[in-house]
C-alpha cells in the first residue's frame, strides 16, 4: 500500500527539494546497497501488529514468536518483541529515528488512517516544493512511540 521513502537511524533527516527517485533512476552504492529492512523494537507485538495492519494498512507478510514482518512495497518493516522496557517511550537517539511513509495520495492516506485510529500531530502540510507539485507530510507516533510519517506530493493547480 505505502512505499516506505526514508528511513533514518540515528538522526531525523529534514526532507530536500529533491524529489524521490525510483530504483530505476538511483544510482546504486559503491557496493551495491540498498534498503531491505527495518527493524523496530515494540513492548507489545499484539497491540503493535494490530496498529501498523489495522490502522496503518501495512499487509502482514508473517509472525513468529518474537516478530512481525510486514510489507511495505518491497521494505520489510520488522517489528521485534522485547522483554524489557526502556524507562521512557523514545528516549535518548532513538527519539529522533523516523520512518516515512510514501504514499500516491496523502490526503486519501491521511483520512484513511483517521478513520482507522491513527492520531496525527498535524494535518498534511507542504513541508517542501521542486516548483509544479508540493510534498505534504503529517506524522504519528505507534503505541511505543516511534515516529513516523506518511509524505506524498501534490501537483500545483494549473493557473488561468
Amino acid at each position: 500500500m505505502y512505499r516506505l521513502a526514508v528511513l533514518t537511524t540515528s538522526v531525523l533527516l529534514c526532507v530536500t527539494a529533491v524529489p524521490l527517485r525510483s530504483a530505476a533512476q538511483t544510482p546504486a552504492s559503491a557496493h551495491g546497497f540498498r534498503a531491505s529492512r527495518v527493524i523496530l523494537r515494540v513492548s507489545d507485538l499484539g497491540k503493535s501488529i494490530a496498529f501498523y495492519r489495522d490502522q496503518i494498512g501495512l499487509r502482514l507478510q508473517m509472525t513468529t514468536g518474537e516478530f512481525a514482518i510486514f510489507d511495505a512495497d518491497g521494505v520489510a518493516v520488522m517489528l521485534a518483541s522485547v522483554s524489557k522496557t526502556p524507562s521512557e517511550k523514545s528516549a535518548g537517539l532513538a527519539a529522533l529515528t523516523e520512518v516515512v511513509l510514501d504514499c500516491p495520495d496523502i490526503l486519501g492516506a491521511y483520512a484513511a488512517m483517521q478513520t482507522r485510529g491513527v492520531t496525527f500531530r498535524v494535518a498534511p502540510r507542504a513541508v517542501t516544493t521542486d516548483g509544479t507539485r508540493d510534498l505534504y507530510a503529517a506524522d504519528f507516533r505507534d503505541p511505543d512511540g516511534h515516529i513516523l510519517s506518511i509524505t506524498g506530493w501534490i501537483a500545483h493547480k494549473p493557473t488561468k
